[in-house]
C-alpha cells in the first residue's frame, strides 16, 4: 500500500520532524565527545593504578575511529540507505553505550569506546544526507545550518550535563544516559525518517584506506602518550614514528587509487580548501587540549565539583555560538581571512590571560570569565569561520563530502592535542599541578597563533564563486572519444566544430570538477556560476522533478546561463562519476571576444537547443509512450499491485509514469503527450 501525503503544511511538518531527528542523532554524537572529558576525573578516580597517557585513549580512541570513518560512512549510507546506516548507527551507538558503561577495565573501556565511535561515524553523515535529501533546494542551506548548529550545542550543554549525571552516580552514568535516547531515536525513526540513496552508480568506499588512516593516528599518538614512559629513543617509539609516515603513504596511495577514496586529491588542489583545514587541524589540537585541560584546573586546582566545573566552562560555548552567527555575515561579505586571523589570535589571547592571570584560588568573576569571553569570540570567529570557507570554495555537489573532510581534520587535531596534554602535564602532584596545567595552556596558546598564520593563505575577498583548483597547461582535448560518445550529439557537434585552438583557449586554465555518481552539479533554481563542458561519465538534466535530457561526454550545459546571468533552468546530477571542465563567465566572455571561432559555436549550440525545444513542444503527440504492463500469473491480486507500484516508484524518479488497473486505447492516445512511460 502506498501512502501518498499532500498539502503544504503536511510536508513542512514532516521535513521539521526529519531534520529535528537527524539532528537529535548528530547530538548524541557530538555531545558524547564534551560529556566524556568532563567524566574524565571521575574515570581516573574508577581506575587509580591506570596512567593519564592511558586513560588519554579513552578520549583518542573514540576521536580516531570516529574521524577516520567520516568520509567513508558518508558513502556507504549512499550505496545502503541513508536511514538504514542512521539506525545501525544509533542501535551501535546506543549498545556501546551500556557497554562501556558496564567496563571493568581501561582496556574494556577503551575498546568499547571504538565501537561507539563507529556508531557515531555511521550517524552523523547519514543524518546530514537525510536533511539535504528532505529540503528543496531553496531551504536546504537554512536547515544545513541548524543542523550544523547541533555540535555548537553539544559544546555548551555537554560538560554542564556531564558534569551533573556523575554528581549524581559516577562516570557510567554519563553513558547510560545514552540508552533512553537512543531507544527514542530509532523508534521514532521508521515514522518520520524517509529512505534515500544516491542514484546512479553506487560503489563501496576506501574502507581499506579509512583503516589505514586511523592505523597511522593511533600509532603517531601511541608513540606521543607512551615516549615519557618507554623513552623517547626506545625501539617501540622510535618505531611507531617510523611506521606513520609509510602508513600515512599507503593511505594517500590507497586514495589516489580507489575510485571513491576517503580524501579526493582534486579538493586538496583547492587552496582555499587546503589551508582552512590545515587551520581547523592546528585549532582542534589547541581546542580539544585546553577543554580537557580547563576541566582539570577547576576539579584539581579549584576543587570544584565536576557538575560545577561543568558549568563553569559554558560560558565560552554560548558566546562562540553568537559570534560564530555575527561574524559569519561578515566573513561572507568580506572574505574568511579578515576574521579568522583576528579570531585566532584573540583565542590565543584568552590563554595568554589564563596562563598569567587565573589564580590558584577560585576567581571566576574577575579572572575566569574574561578569559571564558575572549575564548568564546575566539571560537566563534575561527571554527565555523574556517568550515564555512572551505565548503563554499568546493562544488555544491562535493559539499557532503567536503563537511566530512572538515570535521574529520578537527577531530584528529584534536587526537593529537589530546596526546600532546598528556605529555605536557604527565602526572602531576596536588604540589605541581597548578604549573603543569599552565603548561598545558601554553600549548593552546602556542596552536592558535600557529592558526592565525596559517589562515593568512585563506581567501582574502568575500566567497563568491566556487575557486578553481590550479590546472597544468591547457590541456589536450578530445571531446569525441569514443567511450564517451553523445547521446544528444548536437552540442557535442558544436564544440567539436571548433578549431583546435579555440577549443584550447576556451578551457586553458579550466577547473576539472569531479562529480560522484549520484550528486548533484547544481540544483534547479541555483546562481548560474559557470558553464561545464563534460569530459568523462553521464549525467541527468533534471526539471520539475522529471528527466529532461542526458549528458554524456562533449556535452555543454549551462551557456545561457553563463551569458545571461539567469538561474539554472534546470538541476545537473551524475548518474555515475563523472569528470567535467568548469568554464568561468569571464573566461567564456574573454573567449567570446577574442576568437570568433568560439562565439560562432556557441551560438549554433544555443540556436540547436532553441530548435530542439521548439520541436519538443510543437510535436509532441507524435512521441510513442513505452506501456510495461504487470500480469498475474496465479499470484494475488494485492501482490500484483506492490510488484506495479515499486516499478511506478523507480521509474518516477527519471520519467513521467502514469499508472492505471486497466486501460483502453483511447486512454493510452490521451496520455501521451503527458508521459513517457504507462505502467
Amino acid at each position: 500500500m502506498r501512502a501518498i501525503v499532500t498539502g503544504p503544511l503536511t510536508r513542512r511538518t514532516n521535513r521539521n520532524a526529519a531534520l529535528a531527528l537527524a539532528s537529535f542523532g548528530a547530538l548524541l554524537a557530538f555531545l558524547d565527545v564534551t560529556i566524556v572529558n568532563v567524566a574524565f576525573p571521575s574515570i581516573r578516580q574508577s581506575f587509580p593504578h591506570a596512567s593519564l597517557g592511558d586513560l588519554s585513549w579513552v578520549l583518542n580512541a573514540y576521536n580516531i575511529v570516529f574521524a577516520a570513518l567520516l568520509v567513508a560512512a558518508g558513502r556507504l549510507a549512499d550505496v545502503f540507505g541513508r536511514r538504514r546506516m542512521f539506525t545501525v548507527g544509533i542501535v551501535v551507538f546506543t549498545v556501546a553505550s551500556v557497554l562501556c558503561a558496564a567496563a571493568d577495565s581501561v582496556a574494556l573501556l577503551i575498546g568499547w569506546r571504538v565501537l561507539q565511535a563507529i556508531g557515531a561515524g555511521l550517524v552523523v553523515p547519514a543524518s546530514l544526507a537525510l536533511v539535504v535529501e528532505a529540503f528543496p533546494a531553496d531551504h536546504r542551506s537554512h536547515a544545513v545550518g541548524l543542523w550544523g548548529a547541533t555540535a555548537a550545542f553539544a559544546a555548551g550543554i555537554g560538560p554542564p550535563l556531564g558534569g551533573a549525571l556523575v554528581d549524581l552516580d559516577n562516570w557510567r552514568l554519563a553513558f547510560l544516559v545514552n540508552v533512553p535516547l537512543g531507544v527514542a531515536a530509532v523508534a521514532a525513526t521508521g515514522r518520520i525518517l524517509i529512505e534515500s540513496r544516491a542514484p546512479g552508480r553506487r560503489r563501496l568506499p576506501d574502507l581499506r584506506g579509512a583503516t589505514v588512516l586511523g592505523l597511522a593516528i593511533a600509532v603517531l599518538t601511541l608513540a606521543i602518550v607512551q615516549g615519557p614512559t618507554w623513552g623517547w629513543t626506545s625501539p617501540a617509539v622510535l618505531g611507531c614514528f617510523a611506521a606513520t609516515p609509510l602508513l600515512l603513504a599507503g593511505f594517500v596511495e590507497s586514495s589516489r587509487r580507489h575510485p571513491v577514496p576517503v580524501l579526493d586529491a582534486e579538493l586538496l588542489r583547492i587552496r582555499t580548501f587546503t589551508v582552512a583545514n590545515i587551520a581547523t587541524f592546528v585549532a582542534g589540537m589547541g581546542f580539544y587540549a585546553y577543554l580537557l585541560d580547563n576541566i582539570l584546573w577547576l576539579h584539581y586546582v579549584w576543587h570544584w565539583s565536576l557538575v560545577r566545573s561543568g558549568l563553569g566552562v559554558a560560558p565560552g560555548a554560548v558566546v562562540a555560538a553568537v559570534v560564530a552567527g555575527l561574524l559569519g555575515r561578515v566573513a561572507d561579505a568580506r572574505g574568511a581571512r579578515l576574521v579568522a586571523v583576528p579570531g585566532a589570535l584573540v583565542w590565543a589571547a584568552a590563554y595568554v590571560w589564563y596562563a598569567v592571570q587565573v589564580p590558584t584560588s577560585p576567581h571566576f568573576l574577575s579572572a575566569w570569565l574574561p578569559g571564558q569571553i575572549l575564548s568564546g569570540i575566539g571560537v566563534g570567529a575561527t571554527l565555523p569561520v574556517m568550515a564555512s570557507a572551505a565548503l563554499a570554495a568546493v562544488p555544491g555537489a562535493r559539499y557532503a563530502t567536503a563537511s566530512a573532510v572538515v570535521s574529520g581534520m578537527r577531530q584528529l587535531g584534536g587526537v593529537l592535542g589530546v596526546a600532546l596534554l598528556v605529555v605536557i602535564v604527565g602526572s602531576p602532584s596536588p604540589a605541581s599541578a597548578a604549573s603543569a596545567f599552565r603548561h598545558g595552556w601554553v600549548l593552546s596558546i602556542a596552536c592558535f597563533a600557529a592558526t592565525a598564520v596559517v589562515a593568512l593563505g585563506l581567501r582574502r575577498t568575500a566567497a563568491g564563486a566556487h575557486e578553481a583548483a590550479p590546472a597544468p597547461a591547457a590541456p589536450k582535448v578530445d571531446l569525441a572519444a569514443p567511450e564517451v560518445a553523445s547521446s544528444t550529439p548536437t552540442h557535442a557537434a558544436a564544440f567539436e566544430r571548433l578549431p583546435e585552438r579555440a577549443r584550447q583557449r576556451l578551457l586553458a586554465g579550466a577547473e576539472v570538477v569531479t562529480v560522484e555518481g549520484g550528486a548533484w552539479l547544481f540544483h534547479e533554481g541555483d546562481a548560474t556560476d559557470a558553464l561545464y563542458v563534460v569530459k568523462s561519465g553521464r549525467l541527468d538534466v533534471v526539471s520539475g522533478g522529471g528527466l529532461v535530457r542526458e549528458l554524456s561526454g562533449g556535452d555543454v550545459v549551462g551557456e545561457l546561463g553563463a551569458i545571461t546571468g539567469a538561474p539554472r533552468s534546470a538541476g545537473v546530477r551524475a548518474r555515475r562519476d563523472s569528470v567535467l571542465w568548469r568554464v568561468t563567465p569571464s573566461r567564456l566572455d574573454s573567449a567570446l571576444r577574442r576568437d570568433p571561432a568560439v562565439a560562432r559555436a556557441v551560438i549554433r549550440s544555443l540556436a540547436e537547443q532553441l530548435q530542439e525545444q521548439h520541436a519538443t513542444t510543437t510535436h509532441t503527440g507524435d512521441r510513442q509512450p513505452t506501456v510495461v504492463a504487470v500480469v498475474a500469473a496465479g499470484a494475488r491480486a494485492d501482490t500484483v499491485r506492490r510488484v506495479a507500484d515499486l516499478l511506478h516508484d523507480g521509474l518516477a524518479a527519471h520519467l513521467r509514469v502514469v499508472s492505471a488497473e486497466s486501460m483502453t486505447v483511447d486512454t493510452l492516445h490521451a496520455l501521451e503527450p503527458r508521459c513517457d512511460r504507462v505502467l
